[in-house]
């Protein structure tokens, strides 16, 4: 699998290319924020541009917004095979709530208009595991295989309830001008104020919260398999519902993956000590530019250096917030090693 984590701002969007029997093929995860279109389609330049999946891990901007904008397009640029995305009719409700595509619901439009096998996998029914009993597993062409570890019926019901809220708050309301100033990305690099060696011991002793947000803690989140290689690729799932799915793939034992995509790009309400010492990995991806909400945390990423043996730590950028952890006392004193971009350039790609 080659993996390329674009340089999709405060978000995520991630393309997944691997082969079986000389055939390329490709999965995209998730759009980014607007701007991050243009990222997309210069992957999709080398004329692969029917994909076996798509997923929108959830409603937050910086998954959906780069997707749906292309789709609002005259052409997208891509076919799919699926497209993996929870809306407002996937949910569990009363029957007496209701809720207007017209308030909101702006990519559920779309793929019905441009007829998206949508959650085809799952009968066009939600993209949810079972209360009980085996987790879904859903092999691709070529074998890609995706056993899903959430969202919950549970957390499916939370969300359905504060669903136009959290629509709002995506500002995925008719009429939101997605931002003109996201077209272009800000790689001034040099211009780090120097920072305090962080106490990595103190910060990782800082007391955990599980992240409690409806959007986030629906999260479509999986681990994917190719050819011998698992990557866990979480969305913003909260720590909950993560660690109930990976005790049920392995119940009692440690998930091993070559590679986790951290969840909420590194929050301090997302990565726990018990979350992490769940999975053994040694190689973190943590996917921000550090803007709007600052991601990663400090907390998140002392975490990782104090509970895991040996990581490496990989940016897709490298930002104010996390330039301090290529700091070479740190990496010597606590035994991690760091991966960021050239110098002058955003987005990184993980070859397994």
């Amino acid at each position: 699998m080659h993996i390329a984590f674009l340089p999709a701002r405060f978000g995520d969007s991630i393309v997944i290319d691997y082969q079986d029997d000389n055939q390329a093929r490709r999965v995209l995860i998730d759009g980014g924020t607007s701007g991050t279109r243009h990222d997309i389609r210069k992957i999709l330049e080398d004329g692969l541009t029917e994909l076996e999946l798509v997923v929108v891990s959830h409603i937050d901007r910086d998954h959906i917004e780069g997707i749906l904008k292309m789709l609002e397009e005259t052409e997208p640029g891509f076919s799919t095979g699926d497209f993996w995305f929870n809306a407002w009719n996937h949910l569990p409700k009363g029957d007496t709530e209701t809720f207007s595509a017209e308030q909101g619901e702006r990519l559920s439009r779309q793929l019905r208009i441009r007829d998206v096998p949508w959650n085809k996998a799952f009968g066009g029914n939600a993209v949810v595991i079972p209360d009980s009993g085996d987790l879904p597993v859903v092999e691709l062409a070529g074998g890609l295989t995706l056993t899903l570890l959430g969202p919950t019926h549970q957390k499916l019901a939370d969300l359905a309830s504060k669903w136009e809220d959290e629509v709002l708050a995506a500002n995925l309301n008719p009429g939101f001008g997605l931002d003109e100033n996201d077209e272009e990305i800000d790689l001034d690099v040099e211009s780090f104020d120097a920072v305090d060696i962080p106490d990595v011991a103190a910060l990782a002793a800082t007391p955990f919260e599980d992240d409690d947000s409806p959007a986030n803690c629906s999260s479509i989140a999986f681990i994917m398999e190719h050819a011998g290689k698992r990557v866990l690729m979480p969305g913003d799932a909260d720590v909950e519902t993560l660690l109930h799915g990976l005790e049920r793939f392995s119940p009692g034992t440690q998930v091993a993956v070559d590679l986790v995509k951290l969840p909420h790009h590194g929050s301090s309400h997302n990565v726990s000590r018990e979350l992490l010492e769940k999975i053994d990995c040694r190689r973190y991806m943590f996917s921000s530019n550090g803007s709007i909400f600052h991601h990663p945390k400090p907390e998140a990423v002392a975490r990782v250096i104090q509970f895991v043996d040996q990581p490496e730590l990989i940016f897709n950028y490298r930002s104010e917030e996390n330039a301090i952890w290529e700091e070479g006392f740190l990496q010597r004193q606590h035994g991690y090693t760091t991966l960021y971009p050239d110098a002058g350039s955003a987005g990184i790609s993980v070859t397994l």
